[in-house]
């Protein structure tokens, strides 16, 4: 080989290392640097709901229960006349004489006495259902002789469309404790005639017994 060539051969082989190291060493300078990892946002959470997402449901609330009834008590006897017909007494006489009555022994001590009455009603017998009932309600102490007030009443007639006869009525009457004095028994009545004959009897046809009248205790 030639002076010539062996030069050229020199001069290729120190190029091709020269290219070598250039492209081992200098690399590294353009490498991209890592991406960081995101840290942690220390920011507080936003307090409200994010916009179009649903709120979260509202706390539920107890609903009011509903009042305990008014207790009352029975009479402590009861009398009355008319055509007894399971159980329940009917004022229907054409003379407007029959009539029931209730004694109370014990009465609230102060306060005008309320009495929660039920009786049945209709306008002949096996007559019609749906009717009110209309009557007189008549009071005393139980120690006189005279009738102290009375009150013409009407009860809304209160049967459930299932019931197979439909006479129920049923409604509250008070009596004002200033026309009782002092009294510490009372005795009521229901009759279709006015005890002070100032207003026409009823031809409506009622009936009672003795769970009919009860007195409303405070």
């Amino acid at each position: 080989m030639s002076t010539r060539w062996l030069v050229i051969v020199v001069a290729i082989v120190f190029v091709a290392t020269l290219v070598v190291a250039i492209a081992l060493t200098g690399g590294d300078d353009e490498a991209p640097a890592p991406a960081s990892s995101p840290s942690a946002s220390t920011s507080p959470a936003p307090s409200g709901s994010p916009s179009g997402s649903p709120s979260a449901a509202p706390t539920a609330t107890a609903s009011p229960t509903p009042s305990p009834s008014a207790s009352a008590t029975t009479a402590t006897s009861f009398t009355a006349s008319g055509d007894l017909v399971a159980g329940w007494y009917w004022l229907r006489d054409a003379a407007h004489e029959d009539s029931a009555t209730w004694e109370f022994a014990t009465l609230p001590p102060t306060g005008d006495l309320v009495f929660a009455v039920e009786v049945l009603a209709t306008d002949a017998v096996d007559g019609a259902r749906g009717q009110q009932a209309s009557f007189y309600f008549s009071w005393r102490p139980s120690a006189a002789t005279d009738w102290a007030g009375r009150l013409p009443v009407t009860l809304p007639n209160v049967s459930l469309p299932e019931d197979p006869v439909g006479y129920t009525c049923r409604g509250t009457v008070t009596v004002p404790r200033s026309t009782i004095g002092d009294a510490s028994a009372l005795t009521v009545r229901i009759g279709r005639d006015d005890v002070r004959d100032e207003l026409p009897p009823s031809d409506v046809h009622v009936a009672v017994n003795a769970p009919s009248v009860k007195l409303r205790l405070p």
